[in-house]
């Protein structure tokens, strides 16, 4: 499938979105049925809302998280432990928004269920701190099955793929990643889950996936981000911007949803401060 807007292919993980992210901001968000007035409010409600989805603090969170180091782009890894601003950032929030909100109120039922029935059984959201590099927030664990539980929310298209091919290695490592986190805290891990929640349809429609907890997965992705820091360092990409380009990027389909994408720069330029110009 291509992009509705620029026409370039898109990464089948995100065929449900239909445009690039930054292809989808080109455009004006407004009808043209609408009259001034609901022009007006809808361009007010739209701000509002993105206002408030910068205001999140994941946005502003300082460490990187299990859910970045899955990523099979060294440079994306590397822009990101080198703190280099981001360049690709007018994406459309609600997706993340409709996430967010499913999130907290999965939380919130899972701890009125423990309330009601007296039961320690679950672990909800839990502050991790993996190293001196990486910390995040796991989604739910469970002391009876002795698993960490990560919720994703999909629309159809992503879904049936992922029934078909299974959940993106990031994904998979960023569980793991977790399950060594939680075996910081103390605790015993023996299943890493993902459970794939629909935006659209029935709650029967869920969809878990579930693997035995490996540690060493953990331990590989960590020793990775040391391996490219120590590449950052031992170019002095940051006294020389254009020595970014030596960092290994894989370009792909999913290049459009990195913050340090820059769809203007012309490959040949290659990557510096400013920017990658993806694939």
């Amino acid at each position: 499938m291509k992009c509705l807007i620029c026409h370039e292919p898109m990464d089948p993980i995100n065929l449900d979105y239909g445009t690039h992210p930054a292809c989808d901001m080109k455009l004006v968000p407004v009808d043209e049925d609408d009259d001034p007035f609901t022009s007006m409010l809808k361009a007010q409600l739209i701000d509002m809302v993105r206002w408030a989805e910068q205001q999140h603090p994941r946005g502003r969170q300082v460490l990187i998280g299990p859910s970045e180091i899955g990523s099979l782009c060294d440079r994306r890894i590397g822009y990101r432990l080198a703190n280099i601003p981001a360049c690709n950032t007018e994406f459309d929030p609600w997706a993340s928004i409709v996430g967010t909100a499913i999130h907290t109120w999965l939380d919130n039922a899972v701890n009125g269920w423990m309330k009601e029935h007296q039961s320690q059984a679950w672990s909800t959201e839990t502050r991790l701190v993996i190293d001196d590099f990486v910390e995040g927030h796991a989604d739910l664990y469970s002391h009876d099955h002795k698993s960490v539980i990560d919720y994703k929310t999909v629309g159809p298209d992503v879904m049936k793929k992922i029934r078909k091919d299974g959940p993106p290695v990031g994904y998979q490592i960023q569980t793991h990643v977790y399950g060594y986190g939680f075996e910081r805290l103390g605790r015993d891990v023996e299943r890493v889950c993902l459970v794939f929640l629909p935006r659209a349809g029935w709650i029967r429609d869920m969809y878990i996936w579930c693997a035995p907890y490996q540690r060493d997965v953990a331990i590989g992705s960590l020793i990775r981000l040391q391996m490219i820091a120590q590449q950052i360092l031992k170019l002095d990409a940051l006294t020389y911007p254009n020595r970014w380009n030596d960092i290994e990027a894989v370009p792909s389909n999913n290049c459009g949803w990195c913050p340090w994408y820059n769809p203007g720069r012309p490959t040949e330029h290659g990557a510096d401060d400013q920017g990658c110009p993806g694939r």
